[in-house]
């Protein structure tokens, strides 16, 4: 299997358990490593047959502005979802990061790994 990644991918989206954490969408900094076989997109060279990651950034950025959560946690499994919603993409690593989330720490966040059998 090989891997197709993104980094530091930035969405915005209402999260967090305090008041005045929802009082407004909140950047938030996405990674990802994808297990795809990209053995047919190599020898096509052609889009059709690769994983489009610009079209699955602009679905993840979709989805994050809709969401409504709480937690950090069932964001990362939204997105991991929305991912997965893609058949040629066989699991998905996912890192989340909630910046300034903690004055004292560089970096807040929850690492994911999801399967697509253990997708809905």
């Amino acid at each position: 299997m090989d891997t197709v990644f993104l980094q530091g991918l930035e969405l915005r989206s209402v999260i967090g358990v305090h008041a005045w954490e929802r009082a407004f969408a909140q950047r938030l900094k996405l990674d990802l490593r994808l297990a795809v076989d990209t053995g047919a997109a190599a020898a096509s060279d052609d889009l059709a047959d690769a994983v489009d990651y610009a079209a699955l950034a602009e679905q993840l950025t979709q989805t994050a502005a809709a969401a409504d959560c709480q937690l950090i946690e069932a964001l990362a499994d939204r997105l991991a979802a929305t991912v997965l919603s893609h058949a040629a993409i066989q699991s998905v690593d996912l890192t989340l990061h909630k910046p300034g989330a903690l004055p004292a720490a560089t970096d807040v966040g929850v690492a994911i790994t999801r399967r697509q059998q253990e997708a809905p």
